[in-house]
């Protein structure tokens, strides 16, 4: 029986197509996308910020300025730099987080070797010692000491930061549940503008921070 060439042709890339969706079914260390957290002072869709101090840890931010309950921080949207800023005034300890509605498991960011990075402006410098942490559920979560770096950066000036993954999951990160991909806290005074926050891929040899 005659087959057609064209349709040898066509059954030929249908075959390629299902074997290549099989490879990538069982393939370890896939590629992974970019995770988006923060666009222009915008937490993206599956996410959420908050501030929080000892009265109240978990406060929505939204369009209109907020303080956190007892006051130690305040968070408005800055138009013009298309950014958060948040004001510690150091009376007391209080957080500034973004948080994913639910859960995500973060092993492949973990595979590629992906970074926090956190496109910020430091307005004022700390005065105490500050913290940049991921969460896994309360208590559950891994801190780095960002205090020296903080005071190192040029005032109102845009810098972008990064932080290995690693260095959280060899801190006690349980990377299969994170649900806090980036908080900052602190008891001193402090101001931040934050305009984007993102985990990438492939950025975690190279981060500002690194753990390998």
């Amino acid at each position: 029986m005659r087959r057609d060439p064209e349709s040898s042709r066509s059954f030929a890339r249908h075959l390629l197509g299902i074997i290549c969706l099989a490879l990538l079914s069982v393939m370890p260390g896939l590629a992974v996308a970019d995770e988006t957290i923060l666009s222009n002072g915008v937490p993206s869709e599956g996410n959420v910020a908050l501030i929080g101090d000892k009265k109240m840890w978990d406060t929505i931010v939204g369009k209109e300025p907020i303080s956190s309950a007892s006051g130690y921080l305040s968070v408005q949207t800055d138009a013009e730099l298309q950014a958060l800023r948040a004001d510690w005034n150091g009376k007391g300890e209080a957080q500034f987080f973004l948080a994913h509605e639910s859960s995500r498991d973060y092993s492949a960011h973990l595979e590629q070797s992906s970074a926090l990075v956190v496109l910020l402006r430091l307005e004022e410098a700390p005065n105490k010692k500050v913290q940049i942490k991921m969460g896994c559920g309360y208590p559950c979560d891994s801190s780095a000491d960002v205090t020296k770096l903080l005071k190192a950066l040029p005032p109102e000036q845009w810098v972008r930061l990064s932080f290995d993954l690693k260095c959280f999951a060899d801190g006690g990160l349980n990377i299969k549940n994170v649900d806090t991909p980036m908080l900052i806290t602190t008891k001193g005074e402090m101001s931040l503008s934050i305009a984007d926050v993102s985990v990438v891929p492939g950025l975690g040899s190279e981060a500002t921070i690194r753990c390998r």
